[in-house]
């Protein structure tokens, strides 16, 4: 029987590349997630005393258009660079415990360079090992219809090594990105952004709430990834950019949206009580209003080892209104092997245990519904209110000033019967949300933020809404019965034109010289 030797085209370089991302930023969390593993593996092995001495650094050149990506992790043994860095989709990376584990990544970069570069040290052995891939010439070969080479041909092409003498205890691994063409891949300020939303990053040290979340994580006995990851620019280092404000541009310029009033711990558990998820998500002052998309945190975020799994809208499917998960924002991360992320790392692959996640997420995202709910009745309900009492003092006003008109007054008057009627309503449904609260600890937070110090109570007595403008009392006793029709018809143009103080003194003058 002839063995089966499949012909693995050189096209499948290309979408494992190029084709495999639908934004090119994406190449970062590779390099990053890779990092990350290799100072995991440091620690492990006694390199790093822990993974807060780990260094993650970027440095983007765009003016050269070049890109480097370093850690100071485990680094790859000489002997295995090759393989290790050659080959495609190969990786021997442990599912259960590291980020990385499929071998595609670390050639993420060939679709948007002229040359991609790997250097690397393994600690005690006093070799570095450059290893350069020729992108240009991928491209070229991979354009060659009359080129057949398989995949594995075309890599062994494209690639060469070099090693060199360094230092012993050196420990690293570098990779370059030369000839960067792509503009997104040099935006410093669109990689921040996307890398803090993305990499396994601390709280920025602003985000009054990050010591809750922690300490819950704690109680169950985890404990968050996190790595220091800096920008070349300043040095900067990158921080998920969780704040308590809001802010909203137009063209009056930026201003305050919505605050954040307080966050809310969860686990998600399996029918044999085992951990599969801890989550977190923020309440603000204005849940039933989506965050700005300026504010790049807003969502519900999906991770795992602390890396973001798809974006801020991936969660939406499991809420009733698919976008009711940017009013909010938080965190859901997900523990175990059986949560694999699919290639693209925009969700795991299908499995059980992602089944019972969604159903479980799906009760606790109702919940977060409800509170929505609540808190656009609170807002309506409020404004209901303190309309009526603006239009009360507004009725007042007209009768005591005497600068209104009858016919004035009179609408005035409708004006607030009419509000007066909402009112009493939303004074009834507020006392229940009122209720409500004492049993939800979220709910009652927002309650008290949005309400205050408000008189709710609508009194129905409060004030004598059918009395009338006190008007001199006309007799007419000189005029006969059409005399006076005609009269009270004058009086009436006269009440619908001048203010009531006016009116009242010619209609008196009047009536002096006819009664």
């Amino acid at each position: 029987m002839n063995e089966i030797k499949p012909h693995i085209g050189k096209n499948v370089i290309e979408t494992l590349t190029l084709g495999m991302y639908e934004d090119a930023r994406i190449v970062y969390r590779e390099y990053v997630q890779n990092s990350a593993d290799a100072i995991d593996d440091a620690v492990e092995k006694k390199l790093l005393f822990d993974k807060s001495e780990g260094r993650i650094s970027i440095a983007i050149n765009e003016s050269k258009g070049q890109i480097i990506i370093e850690d100071n992790g485990t680094g790859i043994k000489a002997e295995n660079v090759l393989s290790f860095l050659g080959d495609v989709a190969n990786s021997q990376k442990d599912v259960s415990k590291q980020k990385g584990f499929r071998g595609i990544g670390r050639l993420g970069g060939l679709g948007y360079c002229g040359k991609l570069i790997f250097e690397t040290s393994f600690h005690g052995e006093g070799t570095k090992s450059i290893i350069t891939l020729d992108s240009k010439l991928l491209k070229l070969i991979i354009e060659n219809t009359t080129n057949t080479d398989d995949a594995a041909t075309v890599m062994g092409t494209i690639t060469s090594i070099k090693k060199m003498q360094t230092d012993k205890d050196s420990h690293y691994f570098r990779v370059t990105l030369m000839e960067v063409q792509n503009e997104n891949l040099l935006d410093e300020k669109s990689i921040a952004d996307y890398l803090s939303m993305v990499a396994p990053i601390p709280f920025s040290p602003e985000f009054e709430f990050k010591e809750k979340i922690y300490a819950f994580f704690q109680s169950n006995k985890r404990r968050l990834d996190e790595y220091d990851v800096e920008l070349s620019i300043n040095n900067r280092r990158l921080y998920k950019p969780y704040k308590s404000i809001f802010y909203k541009t137009n063209n009056s310029g930026t201003k305050k949206d919505a605050e954040l009033l307080d966050v809310s711990c969860f686990t998600i558990q399996d029918k044999d009580y085992e951990l599969l998820a801890i989550g977190w998500f923020g309440i603000t002052d204005k849940l039933n209003y989506q965050i700005p998309d300026e504010n790049i945190e807003r969502g519900v975020r999906l991770r795992k080892e602390n890396i973001t799994i798809g974006n801020e809208l991936t969660l939406s499917k499991l809420y009733g209104q698919s976008r009711q998960n940017l009013n909010y924002i938080g965190e859901v991360h997900a523990f175990g092997s059986e949560f694999k992320p699919n290639a693209r790392r925009d969700y795991f692959n299908d499995s059980k245990t992602t089944s019972v996640l969604e159903e479980k997420l799906k009760s606790v995202f109702a919940k977060l519904g409800s509170l929505t709910q609540d808190s656009s009745q609170l807002h309506n309900r409020k404004n209901d209110i303190e309309n009526y009492r603006t239009k009360l003092e507004e009725y007042e006003e007209s009768i005591q000033s005497g600068q209104f008109t009858h016919k004035e007054i009179v609408q005035k008057r409708d004006e607030l019967l009419n509000s007066k009627d909402k009112a009493i309503y939303s004074s009834e449904q507020l006392l229940k949300l009122k209720d409500k609260s004492a049993e939800n600890e979220l709910l009652k937070v927002i309650y008290e933020h949005i309400i205050g110090p408000l008189k709710i109570k609508i009194n129905d007595t409060e004030f004598d809404l059918e009395s009338n403008v006190q008007t001199y009392q006309l007799t007419l006793a000189k005029l006969n019965v059409e005399q006076r029709n005609l009269v009270n018809e004058i009086f009436t143009i006269i009440e619908e034109n001048f203010t009531v103080g006016k009116a009242e003194f010619i209609k008196k003058k009047i009536a002096e010289k006819y009664n």
